[in-house]
């Protein structure tokens, strides 16, 4: 299984990196990935892509906006300390298994 945020890309390209958002090509990337999990019968899922940065993945409690320089994701709620890309990713994933029917801990 495959999730991937579903990005709003026109959004990004009008931003002040506009043109390096529509250099990566991340909608072709997005559309090859798709196609290549269909040729060899992996599943594909977009997800919203909505505060994955900013909820925590343990609890799933909103910690709030963080700053970019802010790198490490720490939850007031419940101590979970990880990288704030890592915490994003396991939204992600949460978010997946969830509309495929699954639990995280099914995952595992």
């Amino acid at each position: 299984m495959i999730f991937v945020e579903d990005l709003n890309l026109i959004m990004l390209s009008r931003g002040m990196l506009g043109k390096h958002c529509l250099d990566a090509s991340w909608g072709q990337f997005f559309t090859i990935l798709e196609q290549t999990c269909l040729k060899y019968g992996v599943y594909f899922q977009k997800v919203n892509a909505n505060k994955t940065s900013q909820t925590c993945p343990n609890c799933l409690t909103e910690t709030g906006k963080k700053q970019l320089s802010e790198r490490i994701h720490t939850c007031s709620n419940c101590g979970y300390t990880t990288d704030r890309d890592v915490a994003a990713a396991q939204v992600v994933l949460i978010r997946g298994l969830a509309a495929v029917g699954h639990t995280a801990c099914d995952a595992f």
